[in-house]
C-alpha cells in the first residue's frame, strides 16, 4: 500500500511538473541564421507578431531591452500588434518607442480590422516613424545592399485571397529580384504559393505557434482562426535556393482565451549572412 501511495504522488508530481512546465508563458528570443548570395554584409531583422496588446512593461520595455541589445537594421511588425478589445495605450507608446529609433515595417492583422479602429491605429503607427505598407513596394538602403520590402495586408482588408494573391504576385513583379526581396505578410496559410513568386524571404505570424504543442511534435495543433490542416505555425522553412519562409509564433500571452502550452511566446531574431 505504501509503495502504491509513493507512485501516485510521483505520477501526481510528474503531472504537475509537466503542466507547470507546458504552461510557461516567459517570452523566449528566438535566432535564426541564414545565408544569401545578394548580400554583401549581414542583415540583422526583428520580427514581432501577434502582440495584441499584451504587457511586457510599461512602454513594452523588455521587448525593446531584447531589441536594443540585438540592435536589428530592419524591424517588422507584422499584424495584430493591436488588439481589438484590448487598450491601445501600451501599444501606441511601444511604436513611439521603436519607431524613431529603428527602420520599422508595419502590415495589418485581423485583430486591427476588426477593431474598427484601423484608421486611428494607421495614424498612430505612421505618426510614430514607423512606415506602414499597405499592398505596396519600397527599397531600403542597408549600407551597401538595397532591399526590396512588399507588404501586402491581411484577407479581412482584401475580402478574398485571390485578392491577395493578386497582390503578392503583382508586387513581385515590380521588384529588381537580383535584391534581396522580403514580403511581409500577416498569415502563413498561402506561404507555398508565396514562394512561387521570386520572394528570398516570407514572414508571417497568425497561429500563434497552434497555441498548443507537444514537445515532440514539430507544429501546433491548434490555432486560432483555422480548422484545417496546421502548417508552418512557427519556425524557419527552407524552399531551396537559400529562400526561407519565417514564422513567429507570436507574443500574445494574457489576450488569448485558451492558454498557450508548450509554446512561449517568442521574439524573432534573423541574421542573414551573406554567402561566399
Amino acid at each position: 500500500m505504501k509503495s502504491l501511495r509513493l507512485i501516485i504522488r510521483i505520477i501526481l508530481l510528474a503531472f504537475l511538473l509537466f503542466l507547470a512546465c507546458g504552461l510557461d508563458c516567459r517570452m523566449k528570443i528566438r535566432h535564426y541564421e541564414i545565408e544569401s548570395a545578394k548580400l554583401s554584409s549581414d542583415l540583422k531583422i526583428a520580427l514581432i507578431s501577434d502582440l495584441h496588446s499584451c504587457y511586457y512593461g510599461k512602454g513594452e520595455r523588455r521587448i525593446i531591452k531584447q531589441i536594443d541589445k540585438f540592435h536589428p537594421d530592419l524591424i517588422f511588425l507584422i499584424g495584430d500588434i493591436y488588439d481589438d478589445e484590448r487598450p491601445m495605450d501600451i501599444t501606441t507608446e511601444f511604436f513611439s518607442n521603436i519607431g524613431k529609433r529603428y527602420s520599422c515595417w508595419y502590415v495589418v492583422g485581423n485583430h486591427e480590422v476588426k477593431s474598427g479602429n484601423l484608421d486611428t491605429m494607421k495614424t498612430m503607427i505612421k505618426n510614430s516613424g514607423t512606415r506602414y505598407l499597405e499592398n505596396e513596394k519600397t527599397m531600403v538602403k542597408i549600407r551597401k545592399d538595397t532591399i526590396n520590402l512588399c507588404g501586402v495586408v491581411d484577407v479581412t482588408q482584401l475580402l478574398n485571397w485571390n485578392l491577395v494573391r493578386a497582390a503578392v504576385d503583382s508586387l513581385s513583379r515590380l521588384c529588381d529580384t537580383t535584391r534581396y526581396t522580403i514580403l511581409l505578410h500577416h498569415r502563413p496559410e498561402l506561404i507555398e504559393i508565396f514562394m512561387e513568386s521570386p520572394y528570398d524571404m516570407v514572414t508571417a505570424g497568425h497561429y500563434h505557434g497552434g497555441q498548443f504543442r507537444l514537445p515532440w511534435n514539430k507544429e501546433g495543433i491548434y490555432a486560432p482562426d483555422h480548422a484545417g490542416e496546421l502548417k508552418y505555425t512557427g519556425g524557419l522553412y527552407p524552399f531551396g535556393d537559400d529562400r526561407y519562409a519565417v514564422v513567429s509564433r507570436g507574443l500574445s500571452r494574457e489576450s488569448t482565451r485558451i492558454p498557450r502550452f508548450f509554446n512561449r511566446p517568442e521574439l524573432v531574431f534573423v541574421t542573414i549572412h551573406p554567402k561566399q
